[in-house]
């Protein structure tokens, strides 16, 4: 008997079923009637010969001959598909969905999705902005492909991808930062920038008040260029309106934060896999650039010369200069 040849739009809508166990929900996802997508599970089954899934009128499970078709289909998927990216992957379209927040959004985004349109200039890309921590307890059920967020404790399965120094900053001209209490602006509780900076202030028993909070980066950024406030920003986004606040101007330093890549705990389809490479690889080059210019910026102190005729007395303040903090 000659072996079955597989539909794999067919086998696209059992992975989904599966995950979802839910035909309305799989609709949903892949833009289908919900009759539909009962067609097609129905017209799989008959090509596998065994029932895939039990239902009723309230629950959606798979029997045993579907959970051993799980991993079979999801491999036919990834091998199909990892095929078609290899022959060509500019002709690579479908849709990602990528989240992280506005701060990373408007200070790391930009470059990467250059990188990602270069190699992949046929794919549609949303790109979702808000809070890391709701968007990665949501992303399997949202349909979210990836998310670029500082990391998250509660999940495990984050990918480093670099960090990000944080600093106190003022606009440049202002004198804010000597005020008693210390107005801040700060994204609303529950932000790790915020509880880290908080902290700080406390062991050091300096006084603060919030004067500023918003759920938004730019709202920050108003209060910021207003010159009534101090803030906490990555490294990334200070700007040339800014000033960094440095432990002898009376700030305590930061510990850097953590930025990691995560990807849906399962059905992750192709192109989410190669956009998330391009991604490491951009997140790689982005390290040594920055360790190369700290080497470059550090200065050394300058050993004096030794003279054979005569010695000459010199002030070592000319010749020693201070090593520029880089762990702000």
């Amino acid at each position: 008997m000659r072996p079955q040849d597989f539909d794999l739009d067919l086998v696209r809508a059992f992975v989904v079923v599966s995950e979802t166990r839910n035909f309305t929900q799989a609709a949903a996802r892949l833009h289908r009637t919900q009759s539909a997508i009962s067609m097609k599970i129905k017209r799989l089954e008959e090509q596998v010969g065994e029932r895939l899934f039990e239902r009723d009128t309230t629950n959606v499970k798979l029997t045993s001959i579907g959970e051993r078709f799980v991993g079979i289909a999801r491999r036919l998927i990834e091998a199909h598909e990892d095929a078609f990216f290899a022959l060509n992957q500019s002709f690579a379209t479908g849709k990602l969905t990528l989240a992280t927040s506005e701060t990373y959004a408007s200070c790391l985004l930009p470059p990467i999705l250059s990188e990602v349109r270069k190699t992949f200039p046929n794919i549609e890309m949303e790109i979702r902005c808000g809070h890391s921590w709701k968007m990665l307890e949501s992303m399997d059920t949202e349909d979210i492909d990836l998310v670029i967020a500082t990391k998250y404790p509660p999940r495990r399965d984050g990918e480093p991808l670099g960090t990000e120094r944080l600093m106190w900053v003022c606009r440049h001209d202002s004198d804010v930062y000597l005020a008693t209490p210390l107005p801040l602006a700060v994204f609303p509780d529950g932000c790790l920038y915020r509880r880290a900076g908080i902290a700080a202030l406390d062991a050091e028993q300096r006084e603060w008040r919030i004067s500023y909070t918003s759920l938004n980066h730019e709202g920050l950024l108003a209060a910021v260029d207003s010159g009534s406030a101090v803030s906490i920003m990555i490294e990334s986004a200070v700007n040339e309106k800014h000033r960094v606040l440095l432990p002898n101007d009376g700030f305590p330093a930061l510990a850097a934060t953590e930025i990691e890549l995560y990807s849906r705990r399962m059905g992750s389809s192709p192109v989410a896999k190669h956009v998330s490479e391009t991604i490491r690889k951009h997140f790689a080059a982005r390290r040594c650039e920055r360790e190369l210019r700290d080497i470059e910026t550090m200065t050394y102190p300058v050993i004096p010369q030794r003279r054979t005729t005569r010695t000459v007395a010199s002030d070592p303040a000319k010749h020693v200069a201070p090593l520029v903090a880089h762990n702000q």
